[in-house]
């Protein structure tokens, strides 16, 4: 019997990591958790469930525990219990006698899930909690960066409402300046606002520090200058002062296309701002990878690892005391000055990405078991991580709104916006996994109701990806896989555009 990993996280990402990991023939069972549904449909993975943490390893599992279990279903509301107490994650992994863990969802490694693990003598892929404050504390990472000399947009930490909102009015549109506000903790990749006009960047500072729409209030935040260039994201294996290049990708966070204004215009208007016109940033709409700006350019890379990712990492461990282990990912703004393109970091992220990871690791020929463990051995040096020639698209399908109709349960005045604000639950899934080759599902938010029926249980529902030899190709087979004949619920809505115009 081969080797027994686990990766802890519950959405889609964790699927596209656990994915590698079974290309090894060294594993035989990929534990995932608190994971979802997508267990079911992906071969060598089990997703365990319930009081009495039945292992899932197929749909047939799934109906069995349906006839067994049916006071328990009934007793949590209709829905299967997942395991997602950090303790009973660790617990399980203990007892499952589990060779290796990879950290995947942001909550979890923040909260300790490396230190649990090396307690119970369990080898764990992923930074320690102090180490997640790359992420988890935005203000702070960006104080680092400014000190280091990384290069970074200017920005100001506020840290009550009313001197952001000074700050705004004083600066806004000055020289053709626009900002960006941002929510200095972890908030599912829904935590930064671009905004386009003053009252857009009033708003958000209220969204995020006053009103609670669309989070807890916050004692702080950070206002950054808007750069306009092209997003890129970059990852990275780390060893402490090793690093490899994991690939890149590029993502698409805002909600809507940007001519999509009557959809905008009424999300907007259901976010309780009416007259404005932000297109919200979400988790990711989807993703083509790699990114297009680096595909087949190796000096780009190494440029930015000249002058980002080595001295950040360094400075970190030399100064700071932190060593990193784990994936650890860049957001940057690339801009064309000079004939040459520079790099800006806006975002830092402790961990692989969703969904750039569903986008990448199709398309990784090197199994995630064989960097985790060199990684976790010490030596990521050893590996030469290699590229598949062939490109990937992926494309997510959410819980978004629809118009109002009499009997729709809402009255006109409180329809909820849909996904990344308030959102549907629990619509059934008309769902078939019966897909064409070279595609994939990824499942995000779903769960099984208590009839046996696939449902919606988060705002990202499932993604469909596509992996071909342009990205056109890869695009049309990634809209093919979340069209109606796949996947089908009531609000169902997604970007239309990804992957087109890039050949």
């Amino acid at each position: 019997m081969g080797e027994v990993w686990a990766v802890v996280g519950g959405g889609a990402r964790e699927w596209a990591l656990a994915e590698s990991i079974t290309r090894s023939k060294n594993v035989s069972e990929v534990h995932v958790l608190p994971g979802n549904l997508g267990g079911v449909f992906e071969k060598k993975c089990i997703w365990p469930i319930g009081n009495d943490r039945v292992k899932i390893r197929n749909f047939d599992d799934v109906k069995q525990f349906f006839n067994d279990y049916k006071q328990e279903i009934q007793e949590n509301n209709g829905r299967v219990k997942r395991l997602d107490d950090l303790n009973d994650i660790i617990s399980y992994i203990s007892e499952n006698k589990i060779d290796m863990v990879i950290g995947g969802q942001e909550k979890y490694l923040s909260l300790g899930l490396k230190e649990s693990c090396e307690k119970k003598g369990i080898a764990c892929w992923g930074p320690t909690s102090k180490a997640m404050i790359v992420e988890a504390d935005k203000c702070n990472t960006n104080d680092l960066m400014k000190k280091w000399n990384i290069p970074c947009p200017p920005f100001e930490n506020f840290y009550d409402p009313e001197s952001a909102k000074t700050f705004l009015k004083e600066n806004f549109g000055k020289n053709g300046k626009k900002y960006v506000v941002k929510y200095p903790y972890l908030l599912d990749g829904k935590g930064s606002r671009v905004c386009n006009t003053l009252e857009e960047a009033l708003s958000a500072v209220d969204d995020f520090m006053v009103s609670g729409i669309i989070c807890p209030p916050v004692d702080k935040l950070t206002i950054e200058e808007r750069f306009y260039g092209e997003e890129v994201m970059v990852f990275y294996a780390v060893h402490e002062g090793q690093v490899k290049y994991l690939g890149s990708a590029k993502d698409f966070p805002e909600r809507f296309d940007s001519e999509d204004t009557f959809l905008i215009d009424r999300f907007n208007k259901r976010m309780g701002h009416p007259g404005e016109m932000v297109n919200y940033i979400t988790g990711g709409m989807g993703v083509v990878a790699p990114h297009p700006l680096l595909k087949g350019r190796n000096d780009l890379v190494k440029k930015i690892e000249d002058t980002i990712v080595v001295p950040f990492l360094t400075n970190l461990l030399e100064e700071e005391k932190l060593a990193f282990n784990g994936i650890i990912y860049f957001g940057l703004c690339a801009l064309k000055e000079n004939d040459s393109y520079n790099f800006y970091v806006f975002e830092i992220n402790g961990r692989d990405g969703s969904p750039e990871a569903e986008g990448r690791w199709p398309i990784v020929d090197t199994s995630l078991y064989d960097i985790a463990k060199k990684s976790y051995d010490g030596n990521l040096d050893e590996l030469n991580i290699k590229f598949k020639e062939e490109v990937c698209v992926g494309v997510f399908t959410v819980s978004g709104s629809f118009p109002w109709f009499k009997g729709c349960g809402f009255e006109a005045s409180q329809m909820p916006p849909g996904y990344p604000g308030k959102h549907l639950t629990g619509q059934v899934i008309d769902y078939s996994n019966n897909i064409p080759p070279n595609s994939f599902h990824r499942h995000a938010g779903t769960f099984i109701t208590q009839t046996g029926n696939l449902a919606v249980g988060g705002g990202r529902v499932i993604l469909g990806g596509g992996v071909a030899k342009t990205y056109s190709e890869a695009s049309k087979i990634a809209y093919e896989v979340i069209s109606d004949k796949y996947i089908r619920f009531v609000g169902k809505s997604f970007r239309k555009k990804i992957g087109e115009g890039i050949d």
